[in-house]
């Protein structure tokens, strides 16, 4: 099969032949048709600390038709449209029990989205709906990272005023949660107008840019200063603005996930009193939300999609979305020419 391998810093992605693999005990192998590329696959492919090991196989955004599965499974059987979180866990220790995956101790990545088939753990698999296609199962993975950290916001509720830095997959992911979920106000904050059409699809009721004259902007826009403020920008400096707009008392969010080292005035968060959190990856109940929530007709997240290209010019496009100039989502599918 053909696949996207990370082969170091500077240089583009190969498009390698691989072996297909073969399931084992709660496994199963999909074609994959859909799978979106993500900004952290930028990051983890940049140079920093962060870096995944060369030889690794990208793409964790992904849905697909199941094709194998491994002996004993019952939860999927071939011919099931799926999508799944991209890791595994042991099943049995407290991170896995409290449905955080990512925190297990042998914690097994199955990323490989970026090619024609790839392992899934099928206790993690979650079918797709008649009305959902393998473009929307695609977009639960980012859905599903914004929804663990909006609804772990205090005081959800028609008074709350949100702003959210960033206008990416994340940010906009943030405000179509808010929305659902109970927010008042939402103002979208970039540092440009082009995802301003985006935002609004997603559920921001304004769309601001950056200027000496935010704080008065955003507190014109939502009656006050905010009381939640999500940096979803994933930029060095984005945490300190966050807290410098966010109201006193309140909580700021950060979903962007910088990679780099950046500073923050403690002094500045501890005057105002506000609360600081930190939310990462999803569980398998936030991905079934996020399928439920699409199948109910919530499918506002399809203006995410700007693009959909071969795996052929992956490579390439990879490599060109370093600018930061792109649609907020772009999707590979594998078996187009």
């Amino acid at each position: 099969m053909k696949s996207a391998i990370f082969v170091g810093a500077g240089q583009p992605l190969s498009i390698e032949d691989r072996p297909i693999p073969h399931p084992g005990p709660n496994r199963a192998v999909i074609r994959v048709h859909r799978c979106g590329i993500c900004g952290s696959d930028l990051h983890m492919t940049s140079g920093s600390a962060f870096d995944v090991p060369c030889g690794t196989a990208l793409g964790h955004e992904y849905a697909g038709e199941v094709v194998e599965v491994g002996p004993g499974v019952a939860q999927v059987k071939v011919g099931d449209r799926i999508t799944a979180l991209p890791m595994a866990g042991c099943g049995e220790c407290p991170a896995c029990l409290a449905d955080m995956p990512l925190h297990c101790a042998s914690l097994e990545s199955l990323a490989g989205g970026y090619g024609e088939y790839t392992l899934i753990d099928t206790r993690q698999a979650i079918r797709l709906p008649e009305a959902l296609g393998f473009e929307d199962g695609a977009l639960v993975e980012p859905l599903a990272s914004a929804l663990r950290g909006v609804r772990r916001l205090p005081g959800l509720g028609a008074d709350l005023r949100v702003a959210i830095l960033g206008a990416g997959a994340i940010g906009a992911s943030a405000a179509y949660w808010a929305r659902r979920l109970g927010a008042g106000p939402i103002a979208m904050i970039a540092r440009t107008r082009r995802n301003e059409g985006l935002a609004a699809a997603m559920g921001a009721d304004d769309f601001l840019t950056v200027g000496d004259d935010l704080p008065e902007q955003l507190n014109r826009a939502l009656g006050g200063p905010p009381d939640v403020v999500i940096e979803g920008a994933g930029a060095a400096g984005a945490i300190q603005q966050s807290i410098m707009l966010v109201r006193n008392g309140g909580t700021v969010l950060t979903l962007g996930g910088c990679i780099r080292p950046d500073t923050i005035m403690p002094a500045v968060a501890m005057f105002k009193d506000i609360t600081l959190r930190f939310s990462v990856a999803y569980g398998h109940a936030d991905f079934l939300q996020c399928v439920e929530t699409l199948d109910a007709g919530g499918v506002e997240p399809r203006a995410l999609v700007g693009e959909t290209i071969p795996l052929s010019a992956l490579p390439e496009r990879f490599e060109a979305l370093r600018s930061g100039s792109h649609a907020a989502k772009i999707m590979v599918d594998p078996w187009r020419d």
